[in-house]
């Protein structure tokens, strides 16, 4: 007789629901209001600080920060992480109970707190390079989204 103990008393679905309702009531409630306060009070002015003395503007918005300089045509800068992109695959992850994809998840947003930063002083600062890195990282940032998006979808469907 096989025993399975892991055996959830919820159906897949019922958990995916439960978990995409809690995850989304914790984000408005409580992540995003932090993460506003923590661009608004902290990393917007250590970079608007940084370009008056350097000629660039900044573009603000409460969840991003966008670098204009004047040879570029487009900005270039960053989100701060822990954003929707985030929370919806991690919620699908723990619904599907996948913990080394929800690893995997967090690390690499612990990481955007530190490398996109980097990389925007160092635009500021005229090192034309890290704004295409920047670039580089909108687009990676976007695919992982999906990707991650796409396995927890599919770990729905096959559970």
């Amino acid at each position: 007789m096989d025993i399975n103990w892991r055996r959830s008393p919820y159906p897949l679905l019922i958990r995916v629901f439960i978990s995409l309702i809690v995850i989304a009531t914790l984000y408005i409630l409580i992540i995003r209001p932090v993460r506003i306060k923590i661009n608004t009070e902290y990393i917007y002015p250590i970079f608007s600080e940084l370009t008056i003395s350097h000629n660039v503007e900044l573009k603000y918005n409460s969840r991003r920060i966008d670098i204009l300089q004047d040879e570029y045509d487009v900005p270039r800068g960053f989100g701060i992480p822990f954003g929707g992109y985030f929370w919806l695959p991690l919620s699908l992850f723990i619904a599907i109970r996948n913990k080394d994809l929800s690893f995997a998840l967090i690390i690499y947003h612990v990481c955007l707190c530190f490398i996109p930063p980097l990389l925007g002083y160092l635009f500021i600062k005229g090192h034309g390079w890290s704004g295409g890195l920047l670039q580089v990282n909108e687009m990676l940032f976007q695919a992982i989204f999906i990707y991650s998006l796409f396995l927890g979808l599919k770990g729905v469907y096959e559970g």
